[in-house]
Formats: C-alpha cells, sequence, structure tokens
C-alpha cells in the first residue's frame, strides 16, 4: 500500500502503527468483539491523549474490534480520506505507549488504499470500516494478537479516535469539455479513461488545462502541500505511464498473491508533493489557483515535462516518459505552508522553504537510505522528507514502511518528480 501521510498521516508513530484504522459492525465490531467490552476510554476536552481504563483480561484469539465510544457524526466511507488520532495501549495496564495526540495536525489515512493492502491485517481492518456503525467521534479499540508474518510480536491494543472523512478523489460537479484537449471520460470517483485522441496531432507548446469536475474546496496557493490522484498518459501513443488509481493490473496481482481482490477503479493513497518544488514545472504551474475537490485536465508540453523522446520506447535519456504529457489531476486535500514548515521542521532550528530536513542517520544508515530511493525510484532526499513527514527516525522503521507496499506503489510517486538536478535545486 501507499504510506500514510502526515495529514496523509503526521504520526510520530512506528510505521507498522501507520497501517491500521478504525473499524466496527452491528455486533458492535470484528473478531471476538465482546472480549473487548470491558475497555472504557475517556477524553480530557483538550485534544491530549485519553484515559483508558481495562477492566478484566482480554482473551481473544484473533484479531478484534469493538467500538468502545459510538460518535454522533456520519458513517465513514470505505471510500474517504480518514482523520484520526491513534494510541497505542498496552492490553494488560491500560497504559498509552505512543499517542498521535501532540502532533501539529491530524493524520489521515486513504482506506481504498488500505483495502487493497496485499496485507491481511489492513485488509481486516478496511473490512471493518466499511461495516455500518463507525462514525465520526467514534473510539474504536483493536486488539491484534501476534502474529510473525504480520510483524505484530505481542498482543497489543490500537486505539483511535475518529475525526472525521473527506472524499479520497475530486467531488465536485462535472463540466462539459471544451473539445479543444483530448477527450477524458470520468465521473466522480472513478478512474479517468483517456477517450478519443490523436496523436498524430500537433500537441499544444504551451501548458493547457481545463476542469473536469469543479469542488468548491479552498484555493490551492502557490506554496501548499498537496495531494492527489492523478493517471498520465504520453501525448505521442495515448499510453498510460502511471497512476495513483487501482487498476486491473493491482487486482490481478491480489488474485494471485493471496486469492484477495483490489476493487479496480478505486482511488489509491494520494501523492503528496510540495509546490515549492519537486515535481515537474507542468504540475507546479498548472496546480495551483485551483481549488481542493477540483478534477484537473492538463497537457503539459515536453519542455515543462521530462523533455523531448529519444529512445525507442517514447521514454527519455532518463527514462521517463517523453514528449508531452496528458494529466488527469483529481485535488483531494491541501495543507498550507506554514503548517507544513512546522511539521517539517518544528518550532526551532526550522528549515528554509524547500530544504529538506536532515535526520541523524549514520552513514551506514544513509547508504540503505541510498539503496532504498534506487529501489523505490525516489531520490535520498525525497525518502528523507518523508521520514520527517511520517515522524520516522530510523532506517530500520522507513524500510518497514516500503516494504508493507506493493511493489509498483513506489513507481506511482515517480511519474510526476522531476529529474534529480531539478530536485537537488529544490
Amino acid at each position: 500500500m501507499h504510506i500514510h501521510s502526515k495529514a496523509q498521516a503526521p504520526l510520530a508513530l512506528s510505521a507498522a502503527a501507520l497501517l491500521l484504522l478504525t473499524a466496527c459492525a452491528e455486533d458492535p465490531g470484528l473478531g471476538e468483539s465482546e472480549a473487548l467490552a470491558d475497555i472504557e476510554v475517556n477524553h480530557d476536552g483538550e485534544g491530549g491523549a485519553p484515559d483508558v481504563v481495562i477492566y478484566d483480561d482480554i482473551e481473544a484469539e484473533e484479531n478484534s474490534s469493538y467500538v468502545v465510544n459510538e460518535g454522533d457524526g456520519e458513517q465513514i466511507s470505505s471510500d474517504s480520506l480518514m482523520d484520526y488520532q491513534l494510541s497505542i495501549v498496552d492490553p494488560s495496564t491500560g497504559e498509552i505507549q505512543q499517542s498521535s495526540h501532540e502532533d501539529p495536525i491530524d493524520p489521515f489515512m486513504a482506506l481504498p488504499a488500505l483495502a487493497a493492502s496485499d496485507f491481511e491485517v489492513e485488509q481486516f481492518f478496511a473490512e471493518g470500516l466499511s461495516e455500518e456503525g463507525v462514525t465520526v467521534g467514534s473510539d474504536v479499540a483493536f486488539y491484534l494478537v501476534p502474529d510473525a508474518e504480520q510483524g505484530i510480536g505481542e498482543p497489543t491494543i490500537y486505539l483511535f479516535e475518529v475525526l472525521g472523512q473527506s472524499p479520497a478523489h475530486a467531488d465536485g460537479e462535472e463540466q462539459e469539455q471544451s473539445g479543444e484537449l483530448p477527450e477524458i471520460e470520468s465521473e466522480i470517483g472513478t478512474v479517468p479513461e483517456l477517450g478519443d485522441h490523436d496523436p498524430a496531432a500537433d500537441a499544444p507548446n504551451e501548458l493547457s488545462s481545463e476542469v473536469l469536475i469543479a469542488g468548491d474546496g479552498e484555493e490551492v496557493a502557490e506554496d501548499d502541500y498537496v495531494f492527489v490522484q492523478y493517471r498520465g498518459w504520453r501525448w505521442e501513443d495515448g499510453e498510460e505511464f502511471d497512476t495513483s488509481w487501482i487498476t486491473e493490473s493491482d487486482s490481478d496481482e491480489d488474485d494471485e498473491d493471496d486469492g484477495e481482490s483490489a476493487d479496480p477503479g478505486s482511488a489509491g493513497e494520494p501523492f503528496g508533493f510540495s509546490l515549492t518544488g519537486g515535481v515537474i514545472e507542468g504540475w507546479l504551474e498548472g496546480i495551483p489557483g485551483h481549488s481542493v475537490g477540483d478534477q484537473v485536465l492538463l497537457v503539459i508540453p515536453e519542455d515543462l515535462a521530462y523533455g523531448e523522446s529519444t529512445n525507442e520506447d517514447g521514454t527519455t535519456e532518463d527514462g521517463q516518459p517523453g514528449g508531452a504529457l496528458i494529466f488527469v489531476v483529481d485535488i483531494a486535500r491541501t495543507i498550507d505552508n506554514d503548517t507544513m514548515e512546522e511539521l517539517q521542521g518544528g518550532q526551532e532550528g526550522q528549515p528554509e522553504q524547500g530544504e529538506v530536513p536532515q535526520l541523524e542517520f549514520s552513514d551506514e544508515d544513509r547508504e540503505r537510505l541510498e539503496e532504498l530511493a534506487e529501489e523505490t525510484g525516489m531520490t535520498a532526499e525525497e525518502l528523507e522528507g518523508l521520514a520527517v513527514q511520517f515522524g520516522v527516525t530510523s532506517i530500520e522503521e522507513l524500510e518497514t514502511m516500503f516494504e508493507q507496499m506493493p511493489e509498483d506503489e513506489g513507481d506511482a510517486e515517480d511519474a510526476p518528480d522531476a529529474d534529480d538536478t531539478d530536485d537537488e535545486d529544490e
């Protein structure tokens, strides 16, 4: 699965903790939910970590969930970005071992991407979340039994406070296309398709765009941190080269791996990036000024993308998609620059805009960081930025985060990235 972000998830927790979410059913819960009925959760009303009381020993032999406190908000949708707070609790004492409640912004996670995970425990939580009964304001406890294959060493409770939700894709009013740009077949919440397109036609010499779905969220500022769904095609042949959406191929891979099937056509984990740099110029120029909830068609000339095609397969010298590119971008969420700087840099010693904070990795760790960068198709600077974003403090946690992603998910973040030189300049 794609990693969760710090608003795509600001958890100052272990990477494994980032992978879990809330769920319940009419029971209310999954598995041996009655074994968790003696848990009490109380909040201080000031946003701090809750007080957890466990009145009796928990005796469960399988992963289980229980809605400790039911919220009075709307039902959580399996198609959403869910905002939450997370506490990791010792099931024998009720002591909170780690908590996200002190983070500058609330964590969120993409539920469709979690449902498409290769890991059974993640699918379990995603399934539970889609059950009736988990509402905004709920406290949901998960009891996980030891499972070496799933990376669970000892019985643990993950306690989620469900804060809210928003669509993981564009959401607004569908617009009629002008006919001047390639036809896109698109409906709200479904993967966009490239319709009638003549590859032999001359591509626009300048950045061109149209709004396909008009959202009503906040306007995207030029220095915002943005989370998007996207799909990209080469103009010269109409072939897709990358997407964040869950596709038929993802579903086929899941069938081969464990018999489970992802939901093809669902929104995947949103790709997060800063509009101060780190992606191709066509995105930096074409996305600001639009609104959260918009779906935007971008036709980007080669000089604002990766450059001209030099290889027979339509790629550049660096192996990136060459020539003019067609992107459909769903703007799912933003974080303002000030908040992101606080998140990444802290109150003191905050880096200059565009500078990636340096973590205290050893020389050996940095060698492994370079290896991870090569394996994921990202730069070491981008990986280090993600580590800061997720609250990851060791190379081991960063490795775990990427080990729990499907093999093609690293590629999904590679498509809109600028080349290495541009990343360093940023």
